[in-house]
């Protein structure tokens, strides 16, 4: 098991030589292993110890991931005006600082902080420490097309590629805030998964992939958190009162997800799930969930249940998808315009912080949301509602690692709703 071979490896370098350097090899291997208590422990430990600026950044950035936001805070903020003549560096902290103030509710503060960043000079900056050896080349002819403060009155814009589907998803509500300002054509790159979704959601864009060659034609070039900044101004405005992604009206499902979607018309409630993420993101492994943590709600509800795990099942998985009755519908699953069609014929999606739980929210479909104590900066703090998805409910965790509250939280709410 390569992770906890490095967490010996590590834990073993730290008794030998204990410093900052050890230290912060150490937390972030016990937060990989998902050992939350003993990374945030040691995270706390050495948070009054840490001087040296590029570690202690790296440790607040740590303490961030970990759902310590009220510590990460001043920690960041100190820091900010250290690094500035590092513009890597002070990208990178500022950034963060925005993620932390998000989720201390602190929307305006983390706004400002975010907005600058998408100015041309940032997005030089982040485009380099993204792109694979540095090498943003190919983003250096654009840098002047940059879209930040300027009118969009019939001018082409190109929405570039950035985050997972799941991004792309949720921030795609901004297209129509473009087309409201007049943008005569606008370009949208979208991975091969969402394409047929994005081609027949209604929406007024011109689907492209990575390789779209038109880019020195556009007007101006932007990006999906650019747009979120551009457009959201404070947490509740623009709000999707209704579903902004449309359907193909005679779409045919495979017949396999039609079969096996009739085979659970036993009048009970039919309810999704996805337990755990595909992507690797800075919350992992604590987004995603093991299903065996969900074990007392499938024993308990009166219900018919769908997973819609994509990627390969364990033999455990499996093992408890039969156990448990739960008809798999993702190996038949070919994009996600199939999976917002089974999206309508179920009741309630009940799913961990994913592509998914954006696309029934998009679809104003019934949702679930289940968000470890560390999650993601774009759910806030609200607690149960989200100005997102007026569809959805968030559950949280009250300790970060420990799903069983929530599930039981969940458990007994969707007894309460048979019950009604």
């Amino acid at each position: 098991m390569p992770v906890l071979d490095d967490l010996t490896t590590s834990y073993t370098a730290y008794q030998q030589e204990t410093n900052g350097k050890t230290a912060l090899d150490l937390i972030s291997r016990l937060q990989q292993a998902g050992k939350a208590e003993d990374a945030i422990a040691l995270a706390l430990k050495w948070s009054g110890k840490m001087t040296v600026p590029i570690q202690r950044a790296q440790l607040a950035y740590f303490m961030s991931c970990l759902g310590l936001l009220a510590q990460a805070e001043p920690m960041l903020q100190e820091l900010l005006p250290q690094v500035a003549a590092d513009e890597e560096i002070y990208y990178q902290i500022r950034l963060e600082l925005a993620v932390v103030k998000y989720g201390l509710g602190k929307f305006h503060e983390a706004r400002l902080l975010q907005r600058l960043l998408h100015q041309p000079k940032w997005c030089e900056v982040w485009t380099r420490l993204a792109s694979q050896n540095r090498d943003n080349s190919w983003f250096l002819p654009f840098k002047d097309k940059v879209l930040d403060e300027q009118p969009v009155a019939g001018k082409t814009i190109l929405i570039g590629a950035e985050g997972g589907i799941g991004d792309l998803l949720q921030f795609s509500r901004y297209v129509k805030n473009l087309q409201q300002e007049g943008a005569a054509r606008i370009y949208c790159q979208v991975p091969p998964a969402a394409q047929s979704l994005m081609l027949n959601s209604g929406l007024p864009i011109v689907i492209v992939d990575d390789s779209f060659s038109g880019m020195h034609g556009c007007d101006y070039i932007t990006w999906a958190f650019a747009l979120f900044t551009r457009y959201q101004k404070n947490p509740y405005f623009p709000v999707a009162a209704q579903g902004y992604l449309g359907l193909a009206a005679d779409y045919a499902l495979p017949a396999g997800i039609q079969e096996k979607l009739a085979a659970g018309s036993s009048g009970r409630r039919r309810i999704g799930l996805v337990w755990r993420s595909e992507t690797r993101v800075r919350h992992e492994p604590f987004r995603s969930m093991d299903l065996q943590a969900l074990a007392p709600l499938l024993a308990s509800a009166d219900a018919d249940f769908f997973s819609l795990q994509v990627g390969a099942l364990s033999d455990a998985e499996r093992q408890l998808l039969e156990q448990y009755r739960v008809i798999d519908l993702a190996p038949q699953l070919r994009s996600f315009e199939d999976s917002a069609h089974v999206l309508e014929q179920l009741d309630l999606l009940l799913t961990v912080d994913s592509a998914p739980a954006h696309l029934a929210g998009a679809r104003q479909r019934p949702v679930w949301l289940m968000l470890a104590q560390a999650c993601d900066y774009r759910w806030y703090d609200c607690q149960r509602f989200t100005p997102w998805y007026p569809s959805m409910r968030l559950y949280r965790q009250a300790e970060l690692g420990d799903w069983g509250p929530l599930v039981a939280a969940m458990s007994a709410d969707l007894a309460l709703q048979a019950g009604v």
